[in-house]
């Protein structure tokens, strides 16, 4: 799965074209567990069944400007799990101007593309995002996200430019027989402002995320 995903990662094309870099974000969901981590590519459920571990995915586009996918982790074994749920995002066609970066002071990341921005953002629990990272594109599936893999701590690297992705983590305990949602959303604009507002208002809608 890390082997096809990262082939096709490699092999995307620059474009030039503002058209085609005004596509959406790309989002793939991940999971690290106990020094090991994994990305579901082209799936929306996992059975992990040496962990006892289900994962699904829903996504649904709840705005033309919103899209918002929850991933849900049940525990079927008798042993409490502690996991990171990990987003990455990235655009399919990229220019060299792209710029990619962290926002501490929002903690949110945010991706440039041309007269495109996107705001990307997650929460478990009423908490936010817990470590986040930009990595060129072709960094984006290999150990060099992570500056410690065994305690799964991301490798800090604020920005980006050019082709990129962005990852970050959302951290939680499961009990035996209990089923954790995490829910990440992608917001994309003309401009960081607009971004703001849009999110204010997913969050006053969606109470589950607020």
């Amino acid at each position: 799965m890390m082997m096809k995903l990262t082939t096709e990662l490699q092999n995307m094309k620059q474009t030039s074209s503002p058209e085609l870099a005004m596509d959406g974000l790309q989002f793939v969901p991940g999971l690290w567990l106990n020094g090991k981590y994994l990305w579901m590519q082209d799936t929306m459920e996992k059975v992990l069944y040496d962990e006892g571990l289900v994962i699904k995915v829903m996504q649904e586009q709840i705005h033309s400007q919103i899209n918002l996918s929850s991933v849900y982790v049940s525990n079927h074994s008798h042993i409490t799990k502690h996991i990171h749920i990990l987003a990455m995002h990235f655009l399919l066609n990229v220019g060299q101007d792209n710029l990619t970066f962290v926002s501490p002071i929002e903690n949110h990341i945010i991706h440039h593309a041309r007269t495109q921005v996107y705001l990307v953002n997650g929460h478990c629990n009423q908490t936010g995002m817990n470590g986040s990272t930009t990595v060129p594109l072709w960094n984006a599936c290999t150990d060099r996200i992570w500056s410690s893999i065994k305690k799964g701590n991301l490798r800090y690297q604020p920005m980006v430019k050019g082709p990129a992705a962005s990852i970050f983590k959302m951290s939680a305990s499961i009990e035996p027989y209990q089923t954790r949602k995490f829910e990440t959303w992608a917001i994309s604009g003309s401009n960081k402002n607009e971004l703001i507002l849009l999110e204010k208002a997913l969050l006053k809608k969606h109470t589950s995320i607020s």
